[in-house]
């Protein structure tokens, strides 16, 4: 029985059809074939089609990049129905018994059925528009690589050197995980190794902080970042790829007709789509998302093969730091536990000191001694005055919440804290120079974190300089956009042995003058903001603490209404 396979436009091999002929015809890149495709994604011997009975039935070669009927890869050999969407490696045919001149009868007469998309999707829409179910799916916890690492015959080359690549990439990505010093920083590597592997035109990363929580933008990234300035990302398929937790691959989403209800594919001309959750021990750590805009599709299986991987590790390794920073948090509340017993003892001298100073107060009110009471008053107020630091210290110490970021700038709170600052300095003997650069970027940050932060440590530079006077030199700077703020001092410095210490909580070089949670908690407020804290410091000469201020994440938000996700770093100064 005669039948014939049209190609898609976007394949340029012409109007004219490929019929077959006989009994079996084979389909590949080599001459040998029946049908010989000069095209890449096409294997050599990628597959046949066999006449049985009164039906064509088409069977896969093991080719690299699969072979697909209405969108789905095929497994086992499968029955060919009139038209039916024929999908090898990349290259889109509809197969049907009609002739070219049948069909174009049946143009004339209006009874051609509705003609097939070239994405390799052709499935009935749901009933219900809103649930959305794409090409292609993996299950996230079994996503093998491609294993065509060892020449055989009729391999794909092209194929084999991308199987390679990957395989490489992934082994970088284990060197990305364990040398990158922040999440941000290896998911901002991680990108680069996708858009090195895929070819994605534009690619996000979002991270949920926990179950239920909104999704929060990490990595934004287009292929040439001058062709656009948004992103839009399809909610619907992100909903999907998280709720069933399933990578999920759509060859062609703007004509895909289940797609109706979601008109932001079709308005940000949105074609190949790769979603892919971020799961760790069933738990969802978000998902990354990266798109195309070619007339013909890119991402195949073995592409969302590798998206899954590389998202699994990522999120074992982010599943781990969320472990490492629970364990930190379980520490510092086991640290204020075990040091509840030592600090007892010092409490109870400053409620001695406390309770003596009333009885000298007492003494004196009966005596109606006025110079005795402004005598034995300020021990009084004293010994109140350090019980309510340290008891408000323990209480910052062991808070759990986050505070409240707010888009500030890190100069006007500085400038605040040396105002308020500046009368103990000038008491001290102590010089404050400010070197603060101008149109410094706007920082998501906590003003009154930071600016207990640098009190902490312009109190601590001033007791380093024990009375002789000394400067203090604070400088802001912007490099690589990231804020930094240094609070520079020519005091008596660190000792080596003590430095590796100094952030440790209850550790203090004050002796009974200090609580040991001052610079405990500068640490606490910094990383709270997202910002990290280190100190360089030489024995006699000065000390140097440096706080760095991350650039802020791309403000990403979903619009219900119309399904699109907006991503915007448009930068702010002041």
């Amino acid at each position: 029985m005669a039948a014939y396979l049209y190609p898609s436009k976007e394949l340029n091999l012409g109007d004219k059809p490929f019929e077959l002929q006989g009994r079996v015809v084979t389909i590949g890149r080599h001459p040998n074939n029946d049908i010989s495709l000069l095209l890449e994604s096409v294997s050599r011997f990628h597959a046949k089609l066999e006449l049985i009975g009164t039906r064509w039935v088409v069977t896969d070669l093991n080719s690299s990049n699969g072979t697909f009927v209405n969108g789905e890869r095929i497994a086992a050999p499968r029955p060919l129905a009139e038209g039916d969407v024929l999908t090898l490696g990349r290259a889109d045919f509809v197969f049907s018994y009609l002739s070219p001149e049948d069909r174009e009868r049946q143009a004339k007469e209006g009874t051609t059925p509705t003609p097939l998309s070239s994405s390799g999707i052709n499935l009935l829409a749901d009933e219900d528009s809103s649930s959305t179910i794409l090409s292609a799916q993996l299950s996230v916890e079994a996503t093998p690589l491609p294993t065509h690492f060892l020449p055989e015959v009729g391999v794909d080359l092209a194929a084999l050197r991308r199987a390679n690549e990957r395989l490489l990439a992934l082994y970088e990505l284990n060197e990305i995980i364990r040398t990158s010093t922040s999440t941000l920083e290896m998911l901002e590597r991680a990108m680069d190794l996708i858009f090195e592997c895929l070819p994605a035109d534009r690619g996000v990363i979002l991270t949920i902080d926990a179950p239920g929580a909104p999704l929060q933008p990490q990595v934004v990234r287009f292929r040439n970042p001058s062709s656009s300035s948004e992103l839009a990302i399809s909610k619907t398929i992100v909903d999907k790829a998280m709720r069933e937790q399933v990578a999920i691959l759509s060859r062609d989403a703007s004509i895909d007709s289940r797609f109706s209800g979601s008109e932001s594919i079709i308005a940000h001309d949105i074609r190949s789509t790769m979603c892919v959750p971020m799961v760790s021990k069933k738990n969802v750590h978000g998902i990354i998302f990266v798109d195309s805009r070619e007339q013909v599709h890119t991402f195949t299986e073995d592409d969302l093969a590798f998206l899954a991987s590389l998202a699994n590790d990522l999120a074992i390794s982010i599943e781990n730091a969320n472990l490492l920073q629970e364990s930190i948090k379980n520490e510092r509340l086991a640290a204020v536990g075990q040091t509840i017993a030592g600090l007892a003892h010092n409490i109870k001298n400053i409620l001695q000191l406390a309770r003596g100073g009333i009885e000298l107060l007492d003494l004196a009110v009966s005596k109606r001694s006025m110079e005795d009471i402004e005598t034995f008053w300020p021990i009084v107020k004293r010994g109140i005055e350090r019980m309510q630091q340290l008891t408000q210290e323990m209480l910052d110490f062991s808070r759990q919440t986050k505070p409240e970021l707010v888009e500030t700038s890190v100069n006007e709170v500085v400038l605040d804290t040396v105002r308020s600052f500046e009368k103990d300095a000038v008491e001290s003997g102590v010089e404050i120079e400010l070197q603060l650069a101008k149109d410094l970027p706007l920082r998501r940050i906590d003003p009154n974190g930071l600016c207990k932060s640098l009190l902490n440590l312009l109190t601590n530079a001033v007791d380093a300089f024990e009375g002789t006077g000394g400067k203090i030199v604070i400088s802001t700077s912007c490099e690589k956009d990231v804020v930094y703020l240094r609070v520079k001092d020519n005091g008596k410095g660190i000792p080596p042995d003590k430095l590796p210490r100094i952030f440790q909580p209850f550790f203090t070089t004050k002796g009974s003058k200090g609580t040991g949670l001052g610079l405990a908690m500068t640490k606490k407020y910094i990383e709270d903001m997202g910002g990290t804290i280190s100190v360089e410091s030489i024995e006699g000469q000065g000390t140097t603490f440096t706080i760095a201020l991350p650039p802020p994440a791309k403000e990403i938000a979903f619009d219900l209404d119309d399904n699109v996700t907006k991503s915007s770093d448009t930068p702010k100064t002041r």
